[in-house]
């Protein structure tokens, strides 16, 4: 219950008199009534979201011979840390007048707030307490990462507080080191044991660096400090500087549950580094894109990564091999990884070597889809040709990885498939999703059928499934841009349905959807952590 103290600065001598609610007029020698007051209108908690909500209380107050007359009273609220014992916090006066309004421009965290007020005649005070649960805003949502006006980095976040309508958060990167061009971000999920493997990378054209992600924090700057440069320890000659391209396993379900908490692999712009052990710190020795323990000689692997998405362990990862055209897998279980091999081959439905093709094939687009843990790559070749495999990695070694299928993208059918600037695979049905310009198209590649789904109202600058923020292997997000409309998100739907592609737009009964930015955005990003 509220608390409610009524302090007497009086001498100890008239207690008595006090206690009987009188005070003693010795001018006459006759007793006046004091002036009781009660204060209304504070409830028991408060529970609001800081750096974007303002508390406003109005309070009455009603004086036993003041009546509502509210110039008889000086008024002080105060803001004291709840888990400072009583006896020892200190307050912070936030404001002088009876009806509070104050923006909560504070950390995330639970407070006491007083309200106090003094007669101004006889120096009586009243106070009421009452407790302040400040939620931060940054807890769940999506981060999106893209480009102000002037091309330099920004980035913006919805917030998706449990109970409250969806938020935009916006101009939270303090972009100190002028990063222009956004690229990639992510969010290695939330692990309560270790923070220190809870990163936050993002990339841009001109660097990548290590963002602060704390929850608690108003914006979040670069950690100038943190370099792969410090993480990193080869005893091979590496191309440098090393520049930040990814780290997976990337985090799993709504929950975004770290699976990179006790390995990962971090790639970077020529090189991919193993780390078996993270307990007590994140560090990487030598890179595993070679084939052999003991070569220097090193291939470039693509800057996707392939594993199955839909499990909480990983037994294995995959890459493609950009300077032999082949795909790899590492050579054996987490503690013992050193290189990559090359994959035990056969030629149905697919080579694994791209060089038995003329021309010869390279990855275009990779992803790793929820949907029984497949993984997806669409592949090119000198002709303007192109090509779906899908596959499993199911553990390490040369026969790890298992093949499901290949189809060759019909380009009479799949309009304007060569233009196409961002792809998507929809791992429940043999679909991939395509955008051109403003036209969003989707390719079943099995039944050879293609619909453009929808036209937007400005340039699709990001498209991907979104399987892990809601548990839905249907979902997908995709982010716009127009001079007019400047930046917009939305979440679609495409239905699991075997005879016909039917996409959907998610409909909220929030004000705050479709979600609005001034950014161009080049990355959406899930995050679910406290820490």
């Amino acid at each position: 219950m509220m608390a409610m103290r009524k302090i007497q600065i009086l001498c100890v001598g008239l207690a008595a008199l006090w206690l009987a609610s009188c005070t003693d007029d010795k001018g006459n020698d006759s007793l006046s009534p004091i002036n009781e007051l009660e204060i209304s209108g504070i409830e028991d908690e408060y529970y609001n979201v800081g750096y974007k909500e303002t508390l406003v209380i109005p309070v009455t107050l009603k004086g036993l011979l003041s009546g509502s007359d509210e110039n008889q009273f000086d008024y002080q609220w105060y803001l004291c840390n709840k888990e400072v014992t009583e006896n020892a916090h200190k307050h912070t006066v936030i404001s002088t007048e009876k009806d509070l309004e104050y923006p909560l421009d504070i950390p995330s965290g639970n407070y006491r707030l007083y309200f106090r007020a003094t007669d101004k005649e006889t120096g009586m005070q009243w106070e009421k307490v009452t407790s302040l649960t400040v939620l931060s805003p940054f807890v769940r949502g999506f981060y999106l990462w893209g480009d102000k006006e002037d091309g330099t980095c920004g980035m913006d976040f919805v917030s998706m507080i449990e109970g409250r309508d969806t938020t935009m958060m916006a101009d939270l990167f303090d972009n100190t080191v002028g990063l222009k061009k956004a690229g990639n971000i992510v969010f290695t999920g939330t692990y309560v044991a270790t923070p220190h493997v809870v990163n936050l990378w993002a990339t841009a054209e001109n660097g990548a660096y290590s963002l602060e992600h704390s929850s608690s924090l108003e914006k979040f700057g670069v950690l100038e400090d943190v370099s792969l440069d410090k993480m990193v320890f080869p005893t091979l000659e590496v191309t440098r500087p090393l520049n930040f391209v990814d780290i997976v396993p990337h985090p799993y379900g709504s929950n975004n549950m770290n699976r990179a908490r006790s390995w990962r692999v971090l790639l970077t712009e020529r090189d991919a580094f193993f780390c078996g052990s993270l307990l007590s710190s994140e560090a990487y020795g030598n890179p595993m894109n070679r084939y052999d323990a003991n070569t220097s000689v090193l291939y470039k692997p693509s800057p996707y990564v392939f594993y199955q998405d839909n499990s909480t362990y990983l037994q294995a990862v995959a890459f493609f091999d950009e300077t032999n055209h082949c795909f790899t897998v590492q050579n054996g279980a987490s503690y013992a990884v050193t290189h990559t091999v090359k994959c035990t081959d056969s030629e149905s439905p697919f080579w694994f070597d791209q060089n038995k093709y003329t021309p010869v094939r390279d990855l275009v687009y990779g992803e790793n889809g929820f949907n029984g843990g497949y993984s997806y790559a669409l592949m090119n070749d000198a002709n303007g040709d192109y090509y779906i495999y899908k596959f499993k990695v199911n553990r390490y070694g040369p026969a790890g990885i298992s093949k499901s299928l290949a189809r060759q993208v019909d380009k009479a059918v799949a309009t304007d498939f060569d233009k196409a600037g961002h792809y998507t695979f929809f791992s429940v049905q043999p679909v991939i999703l395509y955008a051109v310009g403003a036209d969003l198209w989707a390719y079943d590649y099995v039944r050879n059928i293609a619909k453009k789904v929808a036209t937007m109202d400005g340039e699709i600058t990001y498209l991907a499934m979104d399987a892990h923020s809601s548990n839905t292997p249907t979902d997908f997000i995709v982010a716009t841009y127009s001079e007019s409309q400047k930046g917009t998100v939305y979440k679609y739907t495409i239905k699991d349905d075997p005879n016909d592609i039917v996409v959907e737009p998610h409909t909220y009964r929030t004000e705050s959807y479709p979600w609005k930015t001034n950014l161009k955005v080049a990355k959406v990003e899930y995050r679910n952590s406290s820490l």
